[in-house]
């Protein structure tokens, strides 16, 4: 509680609405005693009374003496308020300063840090408020931007730089601004702004300290989309610096990995030797050694990783990592050949070795459970392989090949849903269930002479589909013309599968060899169809497509009208002409024996269809194919002869006709003009 402040206290931050009142009240209080003195008035309660005696000279000394100490503290609430901001900001960076003198990457802020965060944004933000203009107004600015960019709230932190940008061009942070704004536009995906900034930046303060930063950061945003090589560029780059680097031993650790998943295994190992002599830190140095070792052993270099492996067991236990030696060791033994060995290895590790959960127990755990499902599948012990890759793709980025392994794990799976539903299965399901299980064993697991067993079943059921049957016998071809290697089989199978299945697609493959895709077949099916539905054109649909326009068929090209002003994200479609492609000339002479097959039929319905609905709609140039297809002459549209109903009697047709006079239809040239519409429509759609 401060002197004179009449029973109240100042609020922590220093700008209590108390504060400002009593400054006010004991100016005001001032002011009467003056004027008091000078007229022979003295003060009483507040109120000033005639004739009263005039107070004694530097009897409001202590008075003035409490006022100045309340005008001190009045000026120093804004700092205040700032200085709490900057000690909730320092407080979250001490997280972030323990994981980078741990060499790793910083955390997200989580918990007290990032409310530590949010506290100096919000503070930042009340000395911006209510302290307008004043000299801290830059200092909130970038308190909050750098705050913002801690959250990873990018987009937020550029906002706050580009308002200190604007009102304090001049502004002490402009060398670490200029370095955060390049980041941010960085990590929004901006490349082009962020080159902006940096470029200033190198231009300005050509000796920065951030210039190296950037190039580290690039590289870590590169490391975490996996972008090997990038990354790697960005790091070489990095430590390419003249300048003191503060993570130079972590880059290079991430530069060996980067290596590493781009199976450069010599520039990793030089790297990583590197490394492990100079890190200043003893952790840094034993998780270079452990990743050498790995590396080591893709090279073949067993008496390196015998001397790293005597090294780490000594340390493993200090850092948590007995898990990964052992892991090595393992991946030791299966190199030499004895998978045994390795998988009693890998299952005799004590649970609590793998108890820590954190990312590089997790990773460990993953590449074992991995190593593991290897094994049990060359000793074809399925469930436990599929249990053992299950757990590995729960972390699969962590896998070597995470690919291989989920074909694996998909197949397995496969194999044994199948085997489940055999039991109760109908039998003309049985068949397709053995065809999904052979496939899983051979195109999954590489057991050909095991799927060669379940095809021969599948393709001899009865009971089963014909395309269940065609995929049978091709793959028992397949398992037995490469991997098995008996050509003779595999003909067996192939005559088989061309003598039942002609038609089907493996046999077209098996006719064509290479050539014989999926693609080639279904090319063959349309140009087949085509060659049929070209043969039953008219010949009005021949000289037609002989000009490559099809009348009717869509709109024309010169039809189409550019539109201008269309909206993102919504496509606009516009109809066209037909694709025309012209059979060769051995496929109209395959399809030319269907023609008079189908021509025939195909005019009788057309002929019925016309005298259903209007007996003039039967008239067409002058001929018609009727029964065998022989061209009959008809009495051509608007002709005085009597037209008839298919019964033979005189239809309504002919009065109307008689009445009009000069026997002509008025209505005569639209039927006719519909009817070669008609014909035309006809025309397309057998084409």
């Amino acid at each position: 509680m401060l002197p004179g402040s009449g029973g109240r206290t100042v609020d922590r931050d220093g700008n209590g609405d108390g504060l400002i009142k009593m400054l006010v009240d004991s100016a005001l209080a001032y002011r009467r005693v003056r004027r008091a003195r000078g007229g022979g008035l003295s003060v009483e309660d507040g109120g000033l009374r005639p004739g009263a005696p005039c107070p004694r000279p530097g009897a409001f000394r202590p008075f003035l003496a409490a006022m100045l100490l309340l005008a001190v503290l009045a000026g120093c609430a804004k700092y205040n308020t700032y200085y709490n901001a900057k000690k909730a900001f320092d407080s979250a960076e001490e997280v972030r300063d323990v994981a980078l003198r741990a060499n790793l990457d910083p955390p997200t802020p989580t918990g007290k840090q990032k409310q530590d965060y949010d506290l100096a944004i919000q503070k930042a933000q009340k000395v911006l408020d209510q302290y307008p203009g004043h000299s801290l107004t830059d200092d909130a600015l970038f308190l909050q931007a750098k705050a913002w960019h801690r959250l990873e709230s990018y987009r937020m932190s550029i906002r706050k730089m580009d308002l200190l940008f604007l009102n304090f061009p001049a502004t002490e942070y402009e060398e670490e601004a200029l370095y955060l704004q390049g980041l941010n536009f960085l990590l929004i995906g901006a490349a082009a702004r962020s080159q902006e900034y940096l470029e200033t930046l190198q231009r300005v303060y050509p000796d920065s300290k951030y210039r190296a930063e950037v190039l580290k950061v690039s590289g870590d945003n590169a490391f975490a989309l996996e972008d090997w090589e990038e990354a790697a560029t960005a790091y070489r780059a990095y430590l390419d610096q003249d300048a003191d680097l503060a993570e130079g031993d972590r880059v290079g650790l991430k530069l060996a990995e980067c290596h590493w998943e781009m199976d450069q295994f010599s520039e990793a190992a030089a790297v990583l030797q590197e490394v492990s002599q100079t890190a200043a830190s003893k952790e840094l140095r034993f998780r270079a050694r452990l990743l050498q070792a790995r590396v080591q052993l893709r090279i073949g270099d067993f008496e390196v990783v015998d001397l790293l492996l005597r090294d780490l067991h000594t340390e493993a236990e200090v850092y948590g990592m007995r898990a990964a030696v052992r892991l090595i060791e393992a991946e030791r033994l299966v190199a030499e050949g004895d998978g045994h060995a390795a998988a009693s290895l890998l299952e005799s590790v004590p649970p609590e070795w793998l108890k820590t959960k954190s990312a590089a127990s997790e990773a460990v755990e993953a590449r074992s459970q991995d190593l593991l499902g290897y094994l049990y599948l060359e000793r074809d012990e399925w469930e436990r392989a599929s249990e053992a890759f299950q757990v590995a793709m729960r972390r699969r980025a962590d896998l070597d090949d995470p690919d291989r392994t989920r074909l694996y794990a998909e197949s397995l799976r496969n194999y044994q849903v199948a085997e489940q539903r055999l039991v109760d299965a109908a039998p003309a399901e049985k068949a397709g269930l053995q065809l999904l299980q052979a496939n899983a064993l051979f195109f999954g697991f590489d057991r050909p002479a095991l799927a060669t067993d379940l095809y021969m079943a599948a393709a001899s059921d009865s009971l089963a589909e014909d395309a269940v049957a065609a995929r049978a016998l091709f793959g028992a071809y397949l398992a037995y013309r490469d991997p098995l290697a008996h050509p003779d089989s595999a003909a067996v199978f192939a005559a088989q599968l061309e003598e039942r299945f002609p038609d089907s697609a493996q046999a077209y493959e098996i006719r064509h060899g290479s050539e014989g895709d999926l693609l080639g077949y279904l090319m063959a099916r349309r140009s087949e169809e085509q060659a049929v539905a070209y043969a039953a054109l008219s010949d009005s649909a021949r000289a037609a497509l002989a000009t490559g326009f099809v009348p009717g068929a869509g709109l024309a090209l010169s039809q189409v009208k550019s539109t201008t002003g269309l909206r993102r994200r919504m496509v606009y479609l516009q109809r066209r002409d037909f694709l025309v492609y012209a059979p060769s000339a051995d496929e109209l002479a395959a399809a030319a024996f269907q023609r008079n097959v189908r021509l025939t039929e195909l005019h009788r319905e057309m002929a019925a269809d016309s005298l259903r609905t209007a007996a003039a709609d039967s008239a067409a140039a002058g001929t018609v194919y009727i029964g065998t297809g022989i061209p009959i002459a008809v009495p051509p549209p608007g002709s005085e002869e009597t037209l008839r109903d298919a019964d033979g009697s005189t239809g309504p047709a002919a009065a109307d006709e008689e009445v009009a006079g000069d026997g002509e239809d008025p209505a005569s040239d639209e039927d006719e003009e519909q009817q070669n519409e008609d014909k035309k429509d006809d025309d397309l759609d057998l084409w």
